[in-house]
């Protein structure tokens, strides 16, 4: 009997997320928010490459201006556009290898 209640509220309950009308928590992750030379440096999102441990892909938003996801390379501490354009002393890259050091 009491399996049978079981596996009834358990139908219902897939039926009720499965028609939106229940809706499962979502875990957001705060932004990690620096303040370096007069910026303020958000990290929103972060990957950390599996090859190039020293390699980060993120994306940061400079004094309220979101950049697009971009590499930052901590052993030569440059910041890599994803049209191939490198940058040398970024704020952002400081910020994001200062923070995770190895």
């Amino acid at each position: 009997m009491m399996r049978g209640v079981l596996c009834w509220l358990g139908g219902l309950l897939g039926l009720l997320l499965a028609s939106g009308l229940l809706v499962a928590p979502v875990a957001m992750a705060a932004p990690l928010c620096r303040s370096v030379a007069e910026h303020q440096v958000c990290v929103l999102k972060i990957t950390r490459s599996a090859k190039y441990y020293w390699e980060y892909r993120a994306v940061v938003q400079v004094d309220g201006k979101r950049r697009a996801m971009a590499r930052y390379n901590c052993r030569t501490r440059e910041y890599v556009r994803r049209d191939g354009e490198r940058l040398l002393d970024d704020v952002a890259t400081e910020v994001i290898c200062g923070f995770f050091k190895q």
